[in-house]
């Protein structure tokens, strides 16, 4: 009777420390089938949306077949006019075009007009020139 008595004591010990552990994650198991209905009802909801999409679409598709049916059989679908469709014929005569240009050889003569020699004045300040010119260029730049 005392093993029987002592074997009741340790199963009830160990049922109620299982219900102590259930009771600590049961705030867990309850967050977590919240969120799975949350995620239910979301998916559930873009199910319908889609289906509501589709069957819209259907409505409008059909409604602009209708509407195209019925202008081919009044008789006259509406026209465009030529010119809104067609460029203009280009004009008979097209300007000279040079395929290629003969090669040209500089000499000092042609060279003499575009060339100064920045040796010959060492009065004026060649690096600030340039950089001048170039400043000038860039702040007509956007």
């Amino acid at each position: 009777m005392v093993q029987i008595s002592m074997i009741l004591d340790k199963l009830l010990t160990a049922l109620a420390a299982s219900n102590n552990v259930f009771e600590k994650h049961m705030k867990i198991v309850k967050v977590a089938f919240g969120a799975l209905a949350a995620i239910l009802c979301l998916l559930t909801g873009a199910l319908l949306l889609q289906r509501y999409i589709e069957k819209n679409a259907d409505v409008t598709h059909s409604e602009s077949e209708t509407v195209q049916t019925s202008l081919r059989m009044a008789g006259g679908a509406p026209s465009i006019p030529v010119e809104d469709i067609f460029l203009p014929d280009e004009p008979d005569y097209l300007p000279e075009v040079i395929l290629e240009r003969e090669p040209h050889t500089w000499d000092a003569e042609d060279t003499r007009e575009y060339w100064t020699n920045p040796l010959e004045n060492e009065q004026i300040n060649w690096r600030e020139t340039i950089t001048n010119v170039v400043d000038g260029i860039m702040s007509k730049v956007p």
